[in-house]
Parts: structure tokens; sequence; C-alpha cells
């Protein structure tokens, strides 16, 4: 696997004329922006597939027989709530930068 070395990550900085600490600031806010992208797109998938907006509209319907539970759903449930909880960290973390 290829990284960026410290010292090309210094190099890029000087040729694009930013700050190291801007550039790797910028790189990592890209990287966020792409994986919260990514994940929202999956969860989207999701809510469309049942309908519903969220997991607890999802947890309703399993509850009231509108979506029966198998083994698909019950993994799709914990999808959702693993993608709910990743969006979460991944706006925060975007926060922080």
């Amino acid at each position: 696997m290829c990284g960026m070395t410290n010292e090309t990550s210094t190099i890029i900085a000087k040729e694009l004329d930013l700050e190291k600490k801007e550039l790797e600031r910028e790189g990592l806010r890209a990287y966020l922006e792409r994986e919260l992208l990514k994940v929202k797109t999956e969860l989207f998938s999701l809510a469309i597939k049942y309908n519903l907006k969220s997991i607890k509209l999802f947890e309703k319907a399993v509850k009231k027989g509108k979506i029966h539970e198998t083994s698909e759903t019950r993994e799709d449930f914990f999808r959702w709530d693993y993608l709910e909880r990743k969006i979460e960290a991944l706006e925060n973390s975007l926060k922080s930068l």
C-alpha cells in the first residue's frame, strides 16, 4: 500500500502554495465528506427498500408485523443502526475540523 509520506505532503503543499497543515486538513475533510456521502447513500437505499425514514419506524413496522422478521430484515435493521451511528460520527468529525 502506498501512503503519502511526510515529505510528499510537504512537496505537494509547497506546489499548491498551501500550508502543510491546511493541505492535510482539507484532505481529511474531503475524505470524511466522501465517506459521509457513501454512508448516506447506503442508508437512503435501505430507506427506499422499506419505504421508511428512520430506524425507529423500521422497528415499529416489525413490531406491528408490517415488516416480517427474517434474517435479511434483521441484517438490514442492524446495518441501518450502524449506518446512523457512522453518519453521526462522520458529521461530528467534520464539525471538529
